[in-house]
């Protein structure tokens, strides 16, 4: 079972994504563990490396409803943020954006590989 440590750890409101999962912690942690192998992260940071920003967009907006159903709300923005410099040509801001996707990732990862 996860602990409330996990969920306090990352910023995420435990009783909203629990009842998500339908209360079940069984349900919800199978597919947390199912997160680090998600297409879509792999998906961004090609299409970054390769400046492709259609795939950008597509990925971006993807994993951002992704992380919306794990309440991982700081990731969530960030791909809002990346989803909307793509819509509105403002792609200067791309490179920190991702940065700061990858530290967001990095962090989420570990505390779901440390369960």
């Amino acid at each position: 079972m996860i602990s409330s440590d996990f969920f306090t750890s990352l910023h995420i409101d435990e009783a909203s994504v629990m009842a998500r999962f339908g209360g079940s912690s069984m349900i919800f942690e199978k597919f947390l563990k199912r997160f680090p192998s998600d297409p879509s992260w792999t998906m961004l940071c090609q299409a970054v490396a390769e400046n492709d920003l259609h795939t950008v967009e597509t990925a971006a907006h993807t994993l951002k409803g992704v992380c919306a159903n794990f309440g991982f709300s700081s990731l969530t923005n960030i791909c809002s943020e990346l989803v909307y410099a793509v819509r509105n040509h403002t792609t200067e801001q791309i490179p920190d954006l991702f940065a700061h996707a990858q530290a967001e990732y990095k962090t989420i990862t570990e505390k779901i590989l440390e369960l």
